[in-house]
């Protein structure tokens, strides 16, 4: 006896369905009915695919110029290496510059050249809907001492979008934040430095970290030029880290035993499976990733990763001592055998296996910046 099929499909069905079509099919999707907009457009909805799509990340690549966007599924990159050739998505970024990405939107920055002054604005854009915000935030900065650097990130306490600005100024640190949704640039406490730099700041579960390291000893070679060896000392070198919702700081110690680090570029600071991680090269002949398994704890460091640099046919180009384009990570599998990192711009990624030291190329054919790549998950946030 055959049973006769349902009348009519249930609401939690007709939810399942569409969590698994991609955002570009659902956009579509709006216009079939009152009920299917509803559906997508509630907020309960749109955190469930969010959930859905941190499962499926993917990497995000700047063209150049700089004036549109290709992702690539992550899953695909693992699976077929030569399969970039058919992108997930395209975008135009109408000149601009990524300074980061969360939640599936990314911030844009636009630079105009002023007479006593240079003007940034700031929006929120998400590719994968086209949207952009209509709040726009402008940043004036005089061209007295050394410029600003921007980092994005997400308050978690508050659900807020913020832009975050730290620079020099008259030897002393000046931190600002913007909050999308208000209209002014807030200046907060600056942090304690004495003769260290600072490197671009990195977003992590609500917090901003920044990299302060100690001066530079070089050493010169016999015609008094600037060796290879560059040595930083470790101890004198801390993370300051930013937390966007009491806007207060905290400090935290480089690997114990770390006392110097050799190397052809600074060292860095990034973020692999949702942990920091502290990046540096080792005299010119390995590549070190160390990774924070919790946040904030030193003895939680672990060092990752000492990959040779001849087992990756990475062949280094220099500026005055320093590599001109480091090696960058961009994903770690869950099991922290699998690494995908950059080379050169323009240049072939490349896929590591710690188990078994397998190396395989990504080509791609588009004229993108792999050095500029970063984690993107498509959704259906607002950018309001």
């Amino acid at each position: 006896m055959d049973i006769p099929p349902p009348s009519c499909i249930t609401y939690d069905l007709i939810t399942e369905i569409l969590l698994l079509l991609s955002v570009k099919t659902m956009m579509r999707l709006k216009s079939v009915s009152k009920s299917w907009n509803t559906i997508i457009s509630d907020p309960c909805f749109i955190e469930q695919h969010l959930k859905k799509s941190l499962q499926n990340p993917q990497l995000i690549l700047i063209s150049n110029p700089s004036s549109g966007v290709v992702s690539f599924p992550m899953h695909r990159l693992l699976q077929n290496p030569s399969s970039t050739d058919s992108c997930h998505f395209r975008g135009s970024m109408n000149n601009s510059q990524v300074i980061g990405s969360y939640n599936g939107l990314l911030c844009l920055l636009f630079k105009k050249n002023r007479w006593k002054y240079t003007e940034y604005q700031f929006v929120l854009w998400n590719p994968a809907t086209g949207t952009i915000s209509l709040k726009v935030g402008t940043f004036k900065d005089s061209y007295a001492g050394s410029p600003f650097k921007f980092t994005f990130g997400f308050d978690i306490s508050t659900g807020t979008y913020k832009v975050v600005a730290l620079a020099k100024k008259c030897k002393e640190l000046e931190v600002r934040v913007f909050s999308f949704g208000g209209s002014d640039w807030k200046n907060i406490q600056s942090f304690p430095i004495k003769d260290q730099e600072i490197n671009d700041g990195v977003h992590l579960s609500g917090t901003i970290n920044w990299l302060a390291l100690s001066k530079y000893m070089q050493e010169f070679n016999q015609y008094g030029w600037i060796s290879n060896h560059i040595i930083v000392n470790a101890k004198q070198s801390v993370i300051f880290s930013l937390n966007l919702s009491t806007e207060t700081y905290t400090q935290i110690l480089l690997p114990s035993g770390l006392d110097e680090v050799s190397m052809s570029f600074p060292p860095t600071l990034g973020v692999l499976t949702d942990c920091l991680c502290f990046l540096h090269d080792w005299k010119a002949t390995q590549y070190v990733i160390w990774l924070m398994k919790e946040f904030g704890v030193q003895e939680s460091w672990t060092q990752l990763f000492r990959i040779d640099y001849c087992k990756i046919n990475h062949r280094r180009s220099y500026l005055l001592g320093f590599s001109i384009c480091p090696l960058r990570p961009m994903y770690l599998s869950k099991d922290e055998d699998t690494l995908i990192f950059a080379e050169y711009i323009n240049c072939p990624a490349i896929i590591y296996s710690k188990r078994d030291m397998r190396v395989k190329k990504i080509r791609i054919s588009h004229k993108m910046y792999w050095f500029t790549a970063m984690n993107y998950v498509e959704s259906l946030v607002s950018t309001v």
